[in-house]
């Protein structure tokens, strides 16, 4: 009798012991991956200066000197944000393989270099966002947000760590090629080209993508590319405000950051629920 009790002593010991390894774990894995986002946000930040940097940058190489002292800001900034992401991941636990330093390396180069063209500059800064975007993916993995056991918040993850990301890139490049357009009052085939076939790009990715923004930041989205493509089709591009594409662009852009965002705070309930 005294043998059948221990027994199931025991038993309940061992399945105690179990469930309690079970929650430290889960409980571990649900802070690393509330972590992660915390890296996330900080290199979303860090792709967003950098397009801005590289539309701004094109204007300036057009000869819109106005542009300077923007640019100036935004450097700055990048310099700052640079430096948290590389103390974020000097102190975590679990740090990513992303070459923090290495993309700091290559923007600092960027910075350094003397372009001949605008088109030049734009190759160069789109490389930096190119390798940034794919970190984002990176992280992603690393921290269990597009592994996680939670299917929901794997979907989300997927869709705010690269689909989304991605077509705030394609946005951000027709920035830069507007820009160019209207600060040199040309429009070459080539250019017109590059948007059409960029804007068909958006438009394809937007139907897939629509759940997540709300009616007004979609309908000012679709705006902003009718008024493009129209600029495009007819040439009247190259008589717009460089200044004034600059601002209404990124504001459009900005609303789907901050749809990036509020995803990144979903995931972190779900995970933290």
């Amino acid at each position: 009798m005294i043998i059948v009790i221990s027994a199931i002593a025991l038993c309940v010991l061992l399945s105690g012991l179990a469930t309690l390894r079970y929650y430290l774990s889960d409980k571990k894995s649900r802070a690393m991956t509330v972590k992660g986002l915390d890296a996330l946000r900080q290199l979303l930040e860090i792709i967003k200066l950098i397009q801005q940097h590289r539309a701004l940058h094109s204007g300036l190489l057009n000869g819109n000197q106005e542009f300077k002292q923007k640019i100036q800001l935004i450097e700055v900034d990048l310099s700052h944000r640079f430096i948290a992401l590389e103390q974020f991941q000097a102190t975590s636990n679990n740090p990513f393989q992303v070459g923090i330093k290495s993309l700091k390396a290559r923007w600092q180069q960027t910075m350094s270099q003397h372009f001949s063209s605008a088109e030049e500059s734009f190759r160069s800064h789109s490389s930096i966002i190119s390798r940034a975007l794919e970190g984002l993916l990176e992280i992603a993995d690393k921290y269990n947000l597009t592994t996680n056991a939670d299917p929901d918040v794997r979907e989300l993850a997927n869709q705010m760590v690269k689909t989304v990301p991605e077509l705030t890139e394609s946005l951000a490049q027709v920035r830069g090629l507007s820009i160019q357009v209207a600060s040199r009052h040309e429009i070459s085939a080539d250019k017109k080209l590059q948007l059409m076939y960029t804007l068909t790009r958006i438009e394809d990715r937007l139907a897939s993508l629509q759940q997540h923004f709300p009616a007004s930041s979609l309908s000012q989205l679709k705006d902003f590319l009718h008024i493009i493509r129209n600029g495009a089709e007819t040439s009247s591009l190259k008589e717009q405000d460089p200044d004034f594409l600059f601002k209404e662009s990124t504001q459009v852009i900005d609303q789907l950051y901050d749809c990036i965002l509020k995803g990144y705070k979903t995931i972190s309930s779900k995970v933290s629920g």
